[in-house]
């Protein structure tokens, strides 16, 4: 049977999905769009119930046509509805930038080291006297102290603040945080000191949304009760309940290295898990009158609370979707296309919130199911295996390698490695998080009984344990982690291509599919190697954005210097955030990172002069300042940039004496203040300047 009888969703899903996409990249508000679409609605609504025009219109293209127009507009449409900046009663344009708001607390905070971080939905924006009524949200951060900790999910704040557009990416290769919060409808950050909030004493959350938060809490509870901290409170809390940030960062690179990261995160497997328990558990409604119809009902309310439980992430939101339509169709006894299923739940989820289809974890989880429903069972008919156990390892196995095959050149894109060990990983993990997600269950069903309670906290940290270790240990063995790896979207739609055609080859054997195959092949082949000559011919002098720290990178070829603070250089999240990413997009393969002087044969850094092929660098800094006016050259010494770092003391008038730059650099280890005062010295004596903290990293390439 065609695919298309069989899961009709998909056509309505691919224009759907279009004018999403199209509207997230190139979104303005259409003026009559509304009108459009009622007229088209109308158009089709009389050739479906017309008699006469019922006739042809089912084999007619042009209505094809018309139906995908119409999802295309729609959805187009209901995308920039969601798109909060376009709303004229978005708080933005109420006020200037200093003002008073009374907002709401949209979720949990999420702790920091000194601050707490916050999403707030801005309600009320005060202007003279009056409030006015406003939408939108905002990130907003907090000092952590014992006032703020106590903060929870829907309090409502009054407070002032000086909200600023989150600014785009400072640094060349950087993740784009602004994107990544608009993407959120969240488009504005502000720095809230201790006194300038304070609670109304209100809280307005949604009850069952702030229901289950409390429950959560009162889980985590359970857990540390029963004497679970360190490395397994925090595993175990991200394996049952989605809280994942009490994870740090070593055990994190530990799971992602290893390619087991996705148990850390509820997901699909976790939703399967906990349906199949509580299936289970209700099989005995299958005996009784209309039994079938009840157990439904409860089983996709309990689905849903768990994902609301586990802070509705994009993956669950997917796994309770699509488990909620099998769910129905089987209490009436239908048959269930999995890909109709699929197309379904993603249409759902989209016209709930068109966004989603924006976030890593929504793609990544589709492309997975993708993978398992349609490539798994061809790799599991390579073999036929008659032991159970050996079989239950295959499974395993043919599940992981196409789950990897559907995702990997997404996770090249975003995540720039691959795990070699996955194959072996994911045949410990999977066992193993769900014999912890069956103990934690249990466990929290016999919380209030704290002998059997006490029993099952030891299997369970046993357990959480045993999994860490084992990832650990994976990831110390060599080639653990193919890293640095960069390609572009274009390169990923060709891999997914390749990926497509060569199974539609093996399927159907049809000779052109494979000629197709190779020519894409070859396209990213071709890239790669063009690639690979731009980056053995780079050579370029970078500047970085970091707020109060100095960092210059010299690359040549494929490799590079940083020169950067001691503390900046021992930092691996700070460097990873900042600088890494433009490494991989290099295709950096041997970074070296000093604090003092070096010499190669391009490079020559000797106190505060460098050297850097043909351009002269000096650097004025609190150790190196300008020298004696006595002890001056008698003409000044010609550089091409010269770098002010550090807060030094300067003088413009000694600088000129001893300095002839084409530019003054000022790096973003200077002081606000100080950056002010000197640009005004340089736009009063017609210097040229560039300045790192207000436009961003500076970049010269040779």
């Amino acid at each position: 049977m065609n695919i298309w009888n069989q899961a009709p969703f998909i056509r309505l899903l691919l224009p759907f999905l279009a004018g999403i996409i199209t509207a997230v990249f190139f979104p303005f508000q259409l003026q009559y769009s509304f009108y459009i679409i009622l007229i088209v609605a109308i158009i089709m609504g009389l050739f479906i119930l017309v008699p006469k025009l019922t006739i042809s219109y089912r084999n007619s293209w042009w209505f094809g046509l018309l139906v995908n127009g119409a999802l295309f507009i729609f959805s187009y449409h209901l995308t920039i509805l969601n798109t909060e900046s376009f709303s004229i009663d978005h708080f933005s344009k109420s006020t200037n930038s200093s003002y008073f708001v009374y907002s709401r607390l949209t979720e949990p905070y999420l702790e920091k080291e000194k601050s707490l971080k916050v999403v707030v939905e801005v309600l009320e924006v005060k202007k003279g006297e009056q409030w006015k009524s406003t939408c939108g949200k905002a990130m907003v951060y907090l000092k952590k102290d014992s006032h703020s900790l106590k903060l929870k999910y829907g309090d409502e704040l009054v407070m002032k603040a000086d909200f600023k557009e989150v600014p785009p990416p400072q640094n060349p290769g950087e993740f784009n945080y602004k994107r990544f919060l608009a993407f959120h409808n969240v488009y504005h950050q502000a720095f809230v000191k201790n006194g300038d909030w304070v609670y109304s004493g209100q809280n307005s959350g949604n009850f069952l949304m702030r229901y289950s938060i409390n429950l959560r809490d009162g889980l985590l509870n359970v857990l540390k009760e029963n004497h679970l901290y360190g490395d397994e409170f925090a595993v175990g809390s991200a394996l049952l309940l989605g809280c994942v940030d009490k994870l740090d960062a070593d055990i994190i690179s530990a799971y992602s290295s290893t390619g087991a990261l996705h148990v850390l995160s509820v997901s699909g497997l976790h939703v399967a898990i906990v349906y199949v328990i509580f299936n289970w558990l209700l099989s005995f409604l299958n005996k009784i009158k209309y039994g079938n119809i009840i157990k439904a009902i409860l089983l996709i309310l309990l689905l849903w609370f768990y994902a609301a439980l586990t802070g509705l992430s994009p993956s669950v939101l997917r796994a309770a979707t699509m488990l909620s339509f099998i769910v129905i169709a089987k209490a009436y006894d239908r048959y269930t296309n999995i890909y109709n299923t699929l197309a379904a739940s993603a249409f759902l989820l989209l016209l709930i919130n068109p966004y989603l289809i924006m976030q890593v974890g929504f793609q990544l989880s589709y492309l997975a199911v993708i993978g398992i429903v349609y490539i798994q069972p061809k790799i599991y008919n390579w073999f036929e295996v008659k032991n159970w156990l050996l079989d239950q390892i295959w499974t395993i196995t043919s599940v992981s390698i196409a789950a990897q095959i559907a995702t990997f050149p997404l996770g090249l894109h975003y995540f720039h490695q691959f795990p070699n060990y996955f194959l072996l990983s994911n045949l410990i993990v999977i066992p193993i998080s769900t014999s912890i997600i069956y103990l934690g269950i249990t466990l929290f069903a016999f919380a209030k009984i704290s002998i059997i309670a006490g029993y099952l906290a030891i299997g369970f940290g046993w357990c959480v344990w045993l999994l860490n270790q084992s990832v650990l240990i994976i990831e110390k063995w060599p080639y653990a982690l193919l890293h640095s790896i960069s390609i572009s979207v274009m390169e990923t739609w060709l891999l997914y291509g390749l990926i497509v055609l060569f199974f539609f080859y093996f399927a159907n054997r049809k000779f052109n599919h494979l000629i197709i195959a190779l020519t894409f092949a070859i396209a990213i082949l071709w890239s790669q190697l063009i690639e690979q000559h731009q980056q053995s011919q780079q050579k370029s002098f970078i500047i970085y954005n970091i707020p109060k720290t100095s960092a210059m990178d010299f690359i040549s070829s494929k490799s590079n210097v940083l020169l950067t603070d001691s503390t900046f250089a021992q930092n691996k999240n700070g460097l990873l955030f900042r600088v890494m990413h433009n490494w991989w997009d290099l295709g950096i393969n041997k970074t070296t990172i000093i604090s003092n002087n070096f010499k190669t044969n391009n490079l020559t850094i000797n106190n505060n002069f460098i050297q850097f092929y043909e351009k002269r660098i000096a650097i004025i800094n609190a150790k190196g300042t300008i020298k004696n006016t006595k002890t001056l050259p008698l003409k000044p010494i010609s550089i091409d940039y010269l770098i002010i770092s550090k807060n030094p003391y300067l003088n413009f008038q000694e600088i000129k004496k001893q300095y002839d730059s084409k530019i003054i650099i000022f790096d973003s280890s200077n002081s606000e203040y100080n950056i002010s005062k000197w640009k005004s010295e340089c736009n009063r004596l017609n210097k040229s300047y560039y300045s790192v903290m207000d436009s961003g990293a500076f970049v010269v390439n040779l």
